[in-house]
């Protein structure tokens, strides 16, 4: 990302607090529809109005400025002295190429990375030592890390064989002292969940529904169990109150949400006000129920 940049439009990122929850999702979409408009010309990211973001959302917002810069030719700025007062959080998870003037990197921060789609081993070292053995984690048993490994590394499958993209994903996280959480965000910029369950399932037309029918796990592969990947993070979650989101298309699933099952959203899914070409899995894990 560009930091100077000469003829720049003023796009502001959002207002008030961009949290990892639908609101704040819509929020980063208006963003990146209002860029969209434009072609061959300089963004600047306008911060003032925003309190606070989320720093794991960098890997939504990162693949979004990716796309752009590759459909649109936009490049992005931002006003320097905005970030470091307000959202120093960008330059310590290395989402802005900007120094770090002070002795060391927020430990809170899961630095913000893009892979190759083929980068397997890449993405499985980054999982394994800069988020799960991270020091605001818990101190998994071994079968805890190793199954979390197994179900990722089942996420970056999905991503290898059925995003059908040659464009990176992307991964950031952050860790939340206030709340005792550790949030981490996956994002490809790949086909999305409806297209391979629709051809699987042709009764299944919408991303509300193929998100659903994937969380229960089952799989769109033929050769595939069903119970893996997905279902198996959705059950660790359940039994560490922790939380699985899911963003594809116009829908968003939350499996606390679908536990929970409240008036509103009963089923856990709740529609976007845009529309995502590609697919967001948030991890949220609580470290106060994991550490019982």
């Amino acid at each position: 990302m560009s930091l100077l940049a000469e003829n720049k439009i003023r796009i502001p990122l959002g207002i008030s607090k961009i949290y990892s929850d639908r609101t704040g999702v819509n929020q980063i979409l208006d963003f990146y529809f209002k860029c969209q408009e434009h072609n061959d010309c300089t963004i600047e990211i306008c911060l003032t109005d925003l309190e606070w973001f989320d720093g794991n959302l960098c890997s939504l917002l990162g693949a979004l400025l990716y796309r752009l810069n590759k459909t649109n030719n936009l490049y992005f700025s931002v006003k320097q002295s905005e970030v470091e007062k307000k959202f120093d959080i960008l330059i310590h998870n290395q989402f802005l190429p900007i120094e770090i003037t002070g002795d060391s990197r927020k430990s809170s921060c899961i630095p913000f990375k893009g892979f190759e789609v083929k980068d397997k081993d890449g993405f499985m070292d980054y999982v394994e030592n800069d988020v799960l053995k991270h020091s605001a984690m818990p101190k998994f048993e071994v079968e805890v890390i190793d199954k979390l490994l197994d179900d990722l590394g089942e996420l970056y499958g999905n991503i290898d064989k059925h995003a059908f993209t040659e464009m990176p994903f992307y991964v950031c996280g952050q860790y939340y002292p206030r709340f005792a959480v550790v949030k981490f965000t996956i994002c490809d910029l790949g086909i999305g969940f409806l297209e391979k369950i629709r051809e699987r399932i042709p009764e299944i037309q919408t991303y509300e529904k193929a998100i659903q029918w994937a969380a229960e796990g089952n799989s769109s592969k033929p050769d595939a169990p069903g119970g893996t990947g997905l279902i198996g993070l959705r059950r660790y979650f359940a039994d560490g109150k922790g939380k699985l989101q899911i963003i594809s298309g116009d829908s968003m699933w939350c499996s606390e949400t679908a536990e929970s099952k409240p008036l509103l959203f009963p089923d856990g899914s709740m529609p976007l006000k845009h529309f995502f070409q590609g697919t967001v899995i948030n991890l949220e894990f609580n470290k106060k129920a994991l550490n019982l």
